[in-house]
């Protein structure tokens, strides 16, 4: 049977950018709706964000400033003071409830379509609540993604976490990193489409008001900093 999946991912508290997604004709005329994670980050409607994604019936994936948000930084060896102060105060913007919502959310998602095979997630994760994060490459790469996705049983692979988008292949399989719908200048998703065992994969943006994002975020961001300058983190 014929499948439309569209995917998208890293909204990070962007509703400006989600809303403009929920009303193309492409999010509207889907058959499943993947969102690979990060719903939070950022200082702007982020309860908005997940109760949006939640109550849209879309598959909603663990993000790793989700599981930030659900579960803390107990897990951490190390944490950058500036990092443990803003993860901390993001955590007190987001309900009980809605962290109650992150911390259930599955890391992973599969779906066989014409016996095509697809994979989806926010990024591997190297423990329960840590995901494999190299700042040093933060893109994976043909080399890198062996190790790191190991062998996951798929024709296709699609995550998040690196805003920037990028296609590779690798051992067979055909990875894709989807972008982010809520990183300023990006707003990138992807629609597959699978029809008589052909498989068409298309990248493409939504359009907001910028501006208003930026003035808004940066009013709400202005608690934060004033805080942090306080306790000499800045």
């Amino acid at each position: 049977m014929a499948m439309k999946i569209l995917v998208y991912t890293d909204v990070h508290g962007n509703n400006y950018a989600l809303e403009k997604l929920f009303k193309t004709k492409d999010y509207q005329t889907s058959d499943k709706r993947i969102f690979l994670g990060d719903a939070v980050y950022g200082f702007l409607n982020p309860n908005l964000c997940v109760e949006k994604i939640c109550q849209s019936g879309d598959v909603f994936l663990l993000g790793n400033h989700d599981s930030y948000v659900a579960f803390g930084l107990s897990d951490f060896d190390k944490v950058e003071r500036l990092k443990k102060f803003y993860i901390n105060y993001e955590r007190r913007l987001v309900t009980k409830q809605n962290r109650k919502i992150l911390a259930a959310l599955p890391k992973d998602f599969h779906l066989c379509v014409e016996g095509k095979k697809f994979y989806f997630t926010h990024f591997p994760w190297r423990t329960k609540r840590i995901i494999h994060d190299d700042v040093s490459a933060p893109q994976p790469t043909s080399k890198s993604a062996a190790s790191l996705f190991g062998n996951v049983d798929a024709d296709y692979i699609f995550f998040g976490h690196n805003h920037t988008p990028g296609q590779f292949e690798s051992g067979g399989k055909i990875y894709y990193c989807v972008g982010s719908l809520g990183d300023l200048g990006k707003n990138h998703y992807m629609v597959i489409n699978v029809e008589n065992g052909k498989v068409q994969i298309k990248r493409k943006k939504v359009e907001y008001d910028e501006n208003a994002y930026q003035k808004d975020f940066q009013t709400t961001s202005e608690k934060f900093l004033s805080l942090a300058r306080k306790k000499d983190l800045l």
